[in-house]
């Protein structure tokens, strides 16, 4: 017995595209026109049709009295013994000229002037009332503009009525049955839509109780290696009916998907399971499970067909684990996603291909449509900060297969003007620009190892002073399983500062010999991070630990170490809530006689990723100009980056509809000038709502914070702060 046998209504509530099926049959039964001919009949007579005439609507309430209490609607004058049929078929043609049909909730039906408000159930304890409503024609309508409308239509309360019965029996409820359905129109002013309650009383009876579950293995239990997964005790742990507990059909059909995956997933391509239940109403359910694993399979060669000028070398580097495996969906699934990860192929498909009997062996044919290698994006936008305002254009060329051998080269040029601290009040500001080159090719070195090179040249400013720096960067990063991944980059930086301000170029400032004009580095920085998240670019639970080492000792103005744990976790008890948290902690040891930091690599907080509520870099030790008083309204201070640090956040991110996630946050931070110096009693914090807009082009992120609190870095500071970015701040 399933959910989906002849003459029942699927439990699953239909889309827009198949509400016209769903009206059909009962159209048909009362003699009504379906969509099809409704359609070709309404253009054939559009001129020659007459307005309708007055109708009058007569309330009804479904009761067990019988099909003459169905609804109908009356005509001034018309004859009695053909009223009821000639205009109920009458409505049904008026309807057929919308897309949806007439007995549909939509945006618009021809004949509804009421929407459904509010839907009560009286009787029902197995089902909350949205569970309920989800199989149904009927539903609330929402006051927000962009949630759907449901339209009262009398026609579709008998629908409704066996849908209810429908979706009881499927659960196990077969003597449950729908007692009446009773609307309520309430007439609303001005031209508003009326408002119908509507009233159902449902008396559910007894479940049907499961009196036994059988799994048979007619050909024998599976013949490959042994494994515990498959064994007759680990299947029976797959399904979901137990004795004595009610029958459910989506139960039944839940198992029986369970024990064919499991068996997919051990090596059993071809596993076949049957069900069958005999089922006394009110008595007992027999629950038999017929299980066929078939041969067990191995993966053997693979194939690519397609790869035009893609070498195949590089690709195929990408699957080689997969020979030799035993075979499972989720195997096939990795194959095709590696492939596609690529970045040079519009679609992958994977197709198995069987060998001769009795060979164990499954093939791998992999079909796949390269892109077009290169690409150009052009775009504009703007930045906003409480201390920093930006304009900027941008351009991304990108050439995925660049020399026929993988190699990705990305080109991305950036030019704009800053204000700060706004458009509207700059005390400094001045272009900014900037122009990267990436390369970047996997098997270079080894097959899994990534190489990247990247010179770049940028033109900045920050609040005391301008600056312009070539920089070059190159390295090699692999991942070691699916969850570590290591990373060792060579970093080159020149910095050459102009328009300082006279607070920094002092030498009695706390920044002493740190402050060095122009500067170079050469610095060597390893990192390392472990993934232990369900997914590794969206993580919903799990933990991502990550450290960062910097040592500035290759040469250049400074020598340092700098290193940078950070934790990041995440928890979804429901789809659509998610909690995450980040705690990240940073120090900087001079060594030497050119011990320090530069000012641009030191630690800030503040901003849009870090501590919201705080302008960006402004929670971080501060210098002021000679004479000035802290918090005046003429003394505004510099950051300066401090040699400690200490961040941590929490947010709850809920997840209103499929685009829009609505956040709460808190985040604590803080920096010191000195050496491993931190000051818990002085922690700034904050917090507030927040806002994300997933498009196909990205997730959107507004973020409105309020400092909770006082510390010496808040004087003459606004309490609070707007804040955009992309993407998720952790």
């Amino acid at each position: 017995m399933k959910s989906g046998e002849p003459g029942r209504i699927p439990l699953r509530r239909s889309g827009r595209s198949d509400r016209r099926y769903r009206f059909e049959p009962w159209a048909r039964e009362h003699g009504c026109e379906t969509a099809e001919s409704r359609y070709r009949s309404a253009e054939r007579s559009a001129e020659r049709r007459k307005p309708a005439p007055a109708m009058t609507q007569i309330p009804w309430t479904n009761s067990s009295a019988g099909a003459s209490e169905r609804p109908h609607a009356v005509e001034r004058g018309a004859s009695p013994r053909r009223r009821a049929g000639r205009w109920l078929c009458a409505a049904c043609c008026a309807g057929g000229v919308l897309e949806a049909g007439a007995c549909a909730h939509r945006e618009d039906v021809r004949g509804s002037t009421a929407d459904i408000t509010d839907v009560q159930f009286i009787g029902v304890k197995r089902f909350k009332e949205r569970e309920l409503l989800r199989y149904l024609h009927m539903g609330e309508t929402s006051r927000l503009p962009w949630k759907d409308r449901y339209e009262f239509l009398e026609a579709n309360l008998p629908v409704d009525a066996e849908r209810i019965e429908a979706v009881y029996k499927a659960h196990g409820y077969y003597d449950a049955r729908v007692v009446s359905m009773t609307p309520r129109r309430r007439h609303r002013r001005w031209g508003r839509r009326d408002a119908v309650t509507i009233q159902v009383v449902v008396q559910e009876g007894e479940p049907t109780p499961v009196r036994r579950v059988r799994l048979e293995f007619p050909a024998g239990p599976p013949s490959g290696p042994p494994n515990r997964k498959v064994s007759e005790p680990a299947l029976r742990r797959q399904i979901e009916l137990r004795e004595n507990r009610t029958f459910e059909v989506p139960a039944l059909n839940r198992s029986v998907d369970s024990l064919r995956q499991t068996l997919q997933a051990a090596g059993y391509a071809h596993a076949e399971v049957a069900e069958s239940a005999t089922v006394v109403p009110g008595v007992g359910a027999d629950v038999l499970f017929v299980v066929r694993p078939g041969p067990f399979f191995k993966i053997g060669k693979i194939r690519f067909e397609g790869l035009g000028g893609v070498p195949e070398r590089y690709v195929r580097n990408e699957v080689d684990y997969a020979p030799g495996k035993p075979y499972s969906p989720q195997l096939v699934r990795k194959v095709e996603a590696a492939v596609y990860a690529l970045e040079v192929f519009d679609t992958v498909t994977v197709e198995t291909r069987d060998r001769p009997p009795g060979a164990g062996v499954l093939d791998l044919t992999v079909k796949v449509r390269p892109t077009r290698p290169q690409s150009i994006k052009l775009g504009a936008g703007f930045g906003l900060d409480p201390v920093r305002w930006e304009q900027r254009a941008s351009l991304l060329y990108t050439h995925r297969n660049l020399g026929a051998n993988l190699t990705r080269f990305d080109l991305d040029a950036r030019a704009g003007y800053a204000e700060l601290p706004s458009l509207f009040n700059p005390r400094e500001h001045g272009p900014v620009a900037k122009l990267e080159l990436s390369f970047r090719q996997k098997g270079l070195i080894e097959k899994r190892t990534t190489a990247t090179l990247t010179p770049a040249f940028e033109l900045g400013i920050w609040e005391g002073y301008q600056f312009y720096s070539p920089t070059l960067r190159t390295g090699l990063s692999r991942f070691f399983s699916r969850f570590v991944e290591a990373e060792l980059t060579y970093n080159f930086r020149f910095v050459d500062f102009f328009n300082v301000s006279p607070t920094l170029s002092a030498q009695n400032t706390i920044l002493g010999l740190d402050f060095r004009d122009p500067y170079f580095l050469s610095y060597i920085e390893p990192s390392l991070r472990i993934y232990l998240t369900d997914s590794i670019l969206r993580p919903k639970n799990g933990a991502v630990l990550g450290v960062v080492y910097d040592f500035f000792g290759l040469g250049g103005s400074f020598t340092a170490h700098r290193v940078r744990p950070s934790l990041r976790l995440y928890w979804t008890p429901h789809r659509r809530l998610t909690f995450a948290a980040r705690i990240e902690l940073g120090w900087i040891f001079p060594f030497g006689p050119r011990g320090g930091a530069p000012l641009d690599l030191r630690f800030y907080l503040g901003g849009a990723d870090t501590v919201r509520g705080w302008g960006l870099r402004r929670l971080s030790p501060q210098v002021f100009p000679p004479g000035c008083t802290p918090g005046g309204p003429d003394c505004r201070s510099i950051p300066v980056g401090g040699n400690t640090m200490i961040l941590g956040n929490i947010e709850a991110r809920v997840q209103l509809t499929d685009m829009l996630t609505a956040v709460a946050f808190l985040d604590v931070g803080d920096v010191r000038a000195g050496r491993n110096e931190f000051r818990f009693d002085r922690l700034s914090y904050s917090a507030g709502p927040g806002a994300r807009l997933s498009t196909p082009i990205g997730t959107f992120r507004l973020d409105f914070g309020v400092r909770l609190n006082d510390s010496e870095y808040a004087l003459g500071q606004q309490r609070w702060a707007v804040h955009f970015g992309l993407g998720e701040a952790f």
